[in-house]
C-alpha cells in the first residue's frame, strides 16, 4: 500500500508538472487578451514533433532543438495571433470556431506525414535512480524539475518584472492601459508569444515521458480547458494548482483501476467541484 501510495506521488508529481504548463499557457491568453485559444492543444504538439524533426532528421544538438523547438512554436503563435485571432478578437464565438477548426487541420496534417502511432522525443538523460524506494526514470525526473523551473520563472516575469507588470495591468483593464500610453497589442503579442512556448515546452515534456501523438492537438487542449475552468478562468495560480489536483487523480485512478479509467474520473472530479463553485477553484465573478 505505502509502495503504490509513493508510486502515485511520485508519477503523479511528473504528470502534473507537465499539464501546468499547459493550463498556465491557455489561462495566461485568456486572462490577459480574452482569448480563448482552441488551437491552444496545438503548440503543445508542435513543440515534441519540431524537437523530433530537428534531431532526427536534422541533425540538430538535443538541447538546442529543444530551444529552438520552444522559441519556433512561440513565433508560430504569434504568426496564428496575428493571422486568425486579433482581427476578430471582439468576437469570441468565432474565435473558438477558428482557433478550433485550426487545431483539427494541424492534427490532420501530422497523421499525414507521422501517421497515428505514438513517436517519443530523445532525451539527454538516461538512467532510473531510486526515490523513496521507487525507480523513476531520469527523464521523469528532468521532466518535473525543469517543469518547475519555468513555471517559478513565468511567476516571477509576472510579478517582478517590468514587461510583466505591464501584462497584468493589461489584463485588468486595456482601456485604462492604453490611455497611460501603454502599447497593449504588444503586450498581447508577447504573451500569446509566452502561451505558446509554455504549451510548447510541456508538449516536449510530455513526448520525452510518454510519447508525441498527433491526436494530442485536440486531446491536452480539452485537458488544458478543464484544467482551466476547474482553477479559475484567468487565473494562473489556479491552473497551476488545478493541474496537481488532476494529475494525482489521473495517476491514482490510472495505478488503481487501469487507464481507461482515468480521464472519466478527472471529468467526473472537475463536474463534481464546479456544481459546488461554478467559477473554479480560484475564480471570480464577473
Amino acid at each position: 500500500m505505502i509502495d503504490v501510495l509513493l508510486r502515485v506521488l511520485i508519477y503523479g508529481a511528473v504528470v502534473s508538472g507537465i499539464w501546468a504548463l499547459a493550463a498556465s499557457g491557455f489561462s495566461l491568453i485568456f486572462g490577459v487578451a480574452r482569448i480563448l485559444n482552441f488551437s491552444h492543444g496545438v503548440f503543445f504538439v508542435l513543440g515534441a514533433y519540431i524537437s523530433i524533426v530537428l534531431i532526427k532528421n536534422l541533425g540538430v544538438n538535443l538541447f538546442v532543438s529543444y530551444v529552438l523547438a520552444v522559441l519556433l512554436v512561440g513565433l508560430i503563435g504569434i504568426v496564428a495571433y496575428k493571422l486568425m485571432m486579433s482581427p476578430i478578437r471582439e468576437h469570441e464565438v468565432m474565435v473558438i470556431i477558428v482557433t478550433l477548426a485550426f487545431a483539427l487541420l494541424v492534427e490532420q496534417i501530422l497523421l499525414i506525414i507521422f501517421g497515428e502511432h505514438g513517436i517519443s522525443v530523445p532525451s539527454f538523460v538516461r538512467g532510473v535512480v531510486e526515490i523513496a524506494g521507487v525507480p523513476v526514470t531520469m527523464k521523469r525526473v528532468m521532466a518535473f524539475l525543469s517543469a518547475i523551473v519555468v513555471i517559478i520563472l513565468l511567476e516571477y516575469f509576472i510579478n517582478r518584472t517590468r514587461t510583466g507588470k505591464m501584462i497584468s495591468a493589461a489584463s485588468q483593464d486595456p482601456e485604462a492601459a492604453m490611455i497611460v500610453g501603454m502599447n497593449v497589442e504588444r503586450l498581447f503579442v508577447i504573451t500569446m508569444f509566452i502561451s505558446a512556448s509554455l504549451a510548447a515546452f510541456g508538449g516536449l515534456l510530455y513526448g520525452q515521458v510518454f510519447a508525441a501523438n498527433p491526436i494530442f492537438a485536440v486531446k491536452s487542449l480539452i485537458f488544458a480547458f478543464a484544467i482551466v475552468i476547474l482553477g479559475g478562468l484567468g487565473s494562473v495560480r489556479g491552473s497551476i494548482v488545478a493541474s496537481f489536483i488532476v494529475g494525482y487523480i489521473l495517476t491514482a485512478t490510472i495505478t488503481t483501476f487501469g487507464a481507461r479509467w482515468g480521464e472519466f474520473a478527472v471529468l467526473i472530479t472537475i463536474i463534481a467541484i464546479l456544481i459546488f463553485r461554478p467559477t473554479g477553484l480560484f475564480g471570480v465573478e464577473e
